[in-house]
């Protein structure tokens, strides 16, 4: 995300806000921070995994403009949105560590 942090999307706030909480080394922070990832649109997904079989990430939940939907979500191994409603992922924003199945 290279933009002014004034322009942040609330996603876009959040992960930050958790990359930051890592950077200053509190406590369970990375693992709230590794499985969790940003879309080029500004959403903000949640449990993030990797499904080694399928090659493709899935998540738990999306928040998309603040507003969170517990609806599963996956995206293909370069981070292409599969489903035809999401926004790509931001492929900087995927943990190295990521959740994998």
């Amino acid at each position: 995300m290279k933009k002014d942090p004034a322009d942040y999307t609330k996603g876009e706030a959040k992960y930050l806000a958790r990359q930051l909480a890592v950077k200053a080394g509190r406590s369970n922070a990375m693992t709230y921070f590794k499985n969790v990832a940003v879309t080029k649109a500004g959403d903000f997904v949640i449990g993030l995994s990797y499904n080694l079989e399928l090659q493709r990430y899935s998540c738990s939940a999306i928040e998309i403009d603040g507003v969170r939907f517990n609806d599963p979500c996956r995206w293909g191994k370069d981070g292409i949105a599969l489903d035809s409603d999401l926004s790509d992922l931001v492929a900087g924003s995927v943990h190295t560590s990521v959740r994998t199945i």
